[in-house]
């Protein structure tokens, strides 16, 4: 009795952080689509709100790949449950971006719009981090023995 009643708390509780974790796939998703947007949209507000020189091509090839990747991370929302593979993409990709804003703000004069996003990006890592699937899925075929 207590081991089936111990095997439903467990299920729902994973229910609940695959749950958890595909709503931070999503706003993550559409975070990267719409900060990704922003400057192929409208290249000089982006630079206005970063304070600091950027180019061009640099800035617009770097948002043409964020793009592509929310819109992974959105797709792979949508899935029931998430698998591990999206929840390293995006823990991965927030943790670089986090990064590199780390070593580069302090060297920056004044306020720029990349101190929001580094805070944006800790913490969207830690959420994936704390939301990693602990078990690996089922496959569907045999694993094989040597």
């Amino acid at each position: 009795m207590v081991s089936r009643r111990a095997a439903r708390l467990r299920a729902q509780l994973a229910g609940g952080r695959d749950r958890w974790r595909r709503w931070v796939l999503l706003a993550q998703g559409v975070y990267y689509v719409l900060t990704g947007l922003w400057p192929l949209v409208h290249f000089s507000s982006f630079a206005r709100a970063l304070a600091l020189r950027v180019i061009p091509f640099q800035a617009q090839a770097f948002a043409a790949v964020l793009v592509v990747i929310g819109a992974s991370l959105i797709e792979a929302a949508r899935r029931e449950p998430p698998g591990p593979y999206p929840t390293l993409l995006g823990a991965s990709v927030a943790g670089a971006i986090a990064l590199v804003s780390l070593f580069w703000l302090p060297q920056l004069s004044g306020f720029s719009g990349l101190w929001l996003d580094l805070a944006i990006e800790l913490a969207f890592a830690a959420a994936l981090v704390l939301l990693y699937p602990r078990t690996q899925p089922e496959r569907g075929r045999r694993s094989r023995r040597r």
